[in-house]
């Protein structure tokens, strides 16, 4: 008996186009759901990166006593310096498409201004109106000017009616308040000379002479934990007397004790 192998039996055309069929009917059905996982997975990381960069601007303006101006090269390039990435990875996201760097038309002032930056050099004398920054990414395209006005900035920070941005899957808004990075310090001088009062490593400032009026009076808004350094009259040539960190709200007097002028906790 003579014998006969087996021949492999290959898939016919139209086994090959139903196999085809059922393998495009299914991708039909995952690919919107991969697709639409990326993005959501995208948005994600997007929150994550805004809160990881205002992060870095707080830190930023706490170390170097500066907030950036609306600048795009100035914010950016403070956040980049404060966390080693690269000013291209502040400025866009993943999408390629600009930030936006927000700040209160009203930071400072009780009218409507745009924000030129600040750097702390002897201090300020009023306490800001409304230190409020915002970050914003959007994914679909760049983040638009910034509000001009105190009403437009606070519907977007607040969401409420007349937004002109609303947070949602595509649109991030992260937000910073600054207002108890502020910290109030009172000098008071009963000496008829001047002394002087220096932040960090700044220019000398000078106390009020004591008058017939009362003692001569400053009072200066810093940012919190800076350094002050308090000198003897006369100024500016007054001695080092004391130092201390504005962590809180400090007073110091600078009053005779004994036949000595000094500063003193009240």
């Amino acid at each position: 008996m003579s014998y006969v192998p087996n021949k492999t039996r290959g898939f016919t055309l139209v086994e090959l186009i139903g196999v085809l069929s059922i393998i495009a009917i299914m991708a039909s059905v995952i690919a919107p759901s991969v697709f639409k996982d990326i993005k959501r997975a995208r948005q994600d990381k997007e929150s994550l990166n805004l809160a990881a960069l205002n992060f870095e601007l707080e830190r930023s303006i706490y170390d170097n006593k500066r907030i950036p101006s609306r600048t795009l090269a100035d914010w950016s390039g403070a956040i980049a310096a404060q966390s080693s990435l690269a000013p291209e990875k502040v400025e866009r996201n993943e999408k390629g498409f600009l930030r936006g760097y927000y700040v209160d038309p009203r930071f400072f002032t009780a009218s409507d201004v745009a924000f030129p930056g600040y750097t702390q050099t002897t201090g300020i004398g009023s306490a800001p109106v409304s230190p409020r920054i915002m970050l914003v990414s959007i994914m679909t395209g760049n983040a638009p000017a910034a509000p001009t006005t105190a009403a437009n900035f606070n519907a977007i920070w607040d969401q409420s009616a007349g937004a002109t941005l609303i947070e949602g899957p595509d649109v991030k808004i992260s937000r910073l308040n600054l207002r108890t990075a502020f910290q109030r310090f009172l000098l008071s001088n009963e000496n008829t000379n001047q002394p002087g009062y220096q932040l960090e490593c700044n220019a000398h400032g000078s106390i009020p002479a004591a008058s017939v009026g009362g003692d001569g009076l400053l009072t200066r808004y810093v940012i919190r934990n800076t350094k002050v350094s308090l000198y003897t009259d006369p100024f500016p040539s007054g001695n080092l007397d004391q130092v201390f960190l504005v962590d809180d709200e400090k007073a110091y007097a600078f009053e005779l004790v004994g036949s000595v002028w000094t500063w003193q906790r009240p």
